[in-house]
């Protein structure tokens, strides 16, 4: 009798091999976890192996649980939750994840919160705050949480809430860029310096009201200069998403300059990569050195927001400029109109 040919496993499920020899579990199942493809069983016959890759698939605490990676526990994690998040909070977990790259190989069930502190205090150590390690003890939440979710770990084996990290400074109150100072920049902008590009995005930022977030993610496909706006598809909030940002006259060419650059988005690193905000903000603390000022990204949306209210700009064009919540509905949607309104507002700078 001819032997029948079994089916082909589906993309990403996994697979059954046989190991040749005189073995008594010569079936070995493999699963690509992180990227590489990892043995996580042995059975004497095909139907266990199957049943035990259905099994992996419907539930992950069977990965070997003692032996799976803290670097693996985050790529199962962040696969389920990459479906909730916008692309920017996705980017933000992996900024995190790379702080910890001492833990990435490490068995997630021996790591010891002296581990997870030390990360944390190496952080401190550099000159990165709160906010900062306020995400990296998230993703330890996140990582943790999931482990327990699935039986990886047991609940008692949450080492996560006992990290500590640095209370935030008090904030002081925001300061919008001042005439002198914002020229400081501009003649910096208009320079054949390294960073002169950079104080270019500043002024942008300055004339535009995006928080810095959003600015950074803004794509060459959603910039109409001839129109004279762009989109902005992601935000922190809900009114922020899918707004149009109208573009100053003023800071016209700084834009051409930027659609002229390699990358997928307006604002690059020199290699055409999307900038991260941690790496923004390293060249803006070093473009506020040179020019003497005293400034953070966020405080350019606020230079936008006070110089609207001082130009007696529509409260309405206000808000929509930049992305604050809008309560009568029959406002919150975007006509040709709008679009005038928003310009004119814009134009007043």
């Amino acid at each position: 009798m001819k032997k029948r040919k079994r089916m082909k496993l589906p993309n990403g499920f996994g697979s059954i091999i046989f190991l040749p020899g005189n073995r008594r579990r010569p079936y070995a199942v493999l699963k690509t976890i992180n990227g590489k493809s990892k043995y996580i069983g042995y059975f004497a016959t095909y139907s266990e192996s199957l049943i035990f890759l259905a099994e992996c698939n419907r539930d992950p605490s069977i990965y070997l649980p003692s032996q799976i990676t803290f670097s693996e526990i985050y790529k199962l994690e962040i696969a389920e939750r990459k479906t909730k998040i916008t692309a920017a909070t996705a980017k933000n977990y992996d900024v995190s994840f790379g702080y910890c790259k001492v833990l990435h190989t490490r068995p997630l069930a021996g790591i010891k919160v002296i581990e997870l502190q030390t990360i944390i205090k190496n952080l401190s150590a550099a000159g990165l705050g709160h906010a900062t390690q306020k995400k990296v003890r998230q993703l330890y939440h996140n990582i943790y949480t999931y482990a327990v979710k699935y039986q990886i770990i047991a609940p008692t084996a949450d080492i996560s809430k006992f990290v500590d990290i640095d209370l935030p400074k008090r904030n002081k109150t925001k300061q919008p860029f001042n005439t002198r100072q914002l020229n400081r920049v501009k003649a910096f902008a208009d320079s054949n310096e390294t960073l002169s590009p950079y104080a270019m995005a500043i002024i942008m930022m300055c004339y535009s009201g995006a928080r810095p977030s959003e600015f950074l993610s803004i794509e060459k496909n959603d910039v109409k200069l001839h129109s004279r706006f762009y989109k902005i598809r992601e935000s922190k909030t809900a009114a922020g998403r899918n707004r149009l940002v109208p573009i100053n006259r003023k800071v016209i060419h700084y834009y051409d300059y930027w659609l002229k650059r390699p990358g997928k988005t307006l604002v690059t690193d020199i290699d055409g990569n999307q900038l991260t905000y941690h790496k923004f903000l390293r060249i803006f603390d070093k473009i506020m050195k040179i020019t003497h000022c005293k400034h953070k990204p966020h405080e350019c949306r606020h230079t936008c927001a006070t110089w609207l209210d001082n130009k007696g700009a529509n409260k309405l064009s206000i808000k929509k400029i930049l992305g604050h919540a809008i309560q009568d509905i029959t406002d919150g949607t975007y006509t040709h109109k709008d679009l005038r309104q928003l310009k004119k507002a814009i134009d007043l700078l």
